[in-house]
């Protein structure tokens, strides 16, 4: 028969308690890094799908707006939008009738226009970007008489880049020798108030 030492007060147990009680704070750590990281998984899942929600929304609202843009450059370029852009322009022509003073106009022109210089014809126009010009034509007994009234429209403040088209000597036997010109420029003016005039 084999011998079994069972004097078990000979033997102290051994202390087990310090180490037991570290390996417990152990678990209670690593089971507070687990709840933290689930956590921050869902956190990070529920953001992850938020944003993939937001994304699919823009995505789409993107398509839509895509195509409306589409539907309206098609109406834009169709011939119904360019009666309405050519109807657009005849208003803003009238409108520009409305509020431009002409006798602001003649009276700047008469202070500035040479004795021997006289207005055959004069035409408004609005550019791309909505400035007001004027296209002039104009008769002088001589190039210098036309230079000059280009040179004072050029030096006063109510006009400004004007562009001389055009300029030849008169052919007609009433006006031999008398030159004609053509410019355009922009005036500068403010609308008269209702009443003022």
């Amino acid at each position: 028969m084999g011998q079994f030492n069972l004097n078990l007060s000979t033997r102290p147990f051994k202390a087990h308690r310090a180490a037991n009680l570290g390996l417990f704070i152990l678990l209670l750590v690593l089971g507070a890094v687990s709840v933290a990281q689930v956590y921050t998984y869902q956190q990070n899942s529920s953001l992850a799908s938020g944003i993939r929600g937001n994304l699919l929304k823009a995505k789409e609202e993107s398509e839509q707006l895509t195509k409306a843009l589409t539907t309206l450059n098609a109406k834009m370029y169709s011939g119904n939008a360019t009666k309405k852009m050519t109807q657009v322009e005849i208003l803003n022509q009238i409108l520009l009738r409305k509020s431009f003073s002409w006798t602001k106009l003649f009276a700047n022109l008469e202070a500035v226009i040479p004795e021997n210089v006289y207005l055959l014809s004069l035409h408004p126009f609005i550019d791309d970007k909505g400035n007001m010009g004027l296209n002039i034509i104009f008769r002088g007994k001589s190039f210098a008489d036309g230079h000059e009234f280009v040179k004072t429209l050029e030096d006063s403040a109510i006009f400004s880049n004007i562009a001389l088209a055009e300029e030849r000597k008169s052919e007609t036997q009433a006006t031999m020798g008398e030159v004609e010109m053509a410019l355009s420029a922009y005036y500068v003016y403010v609308p008269e108030k209702k009443g003022a005039e």
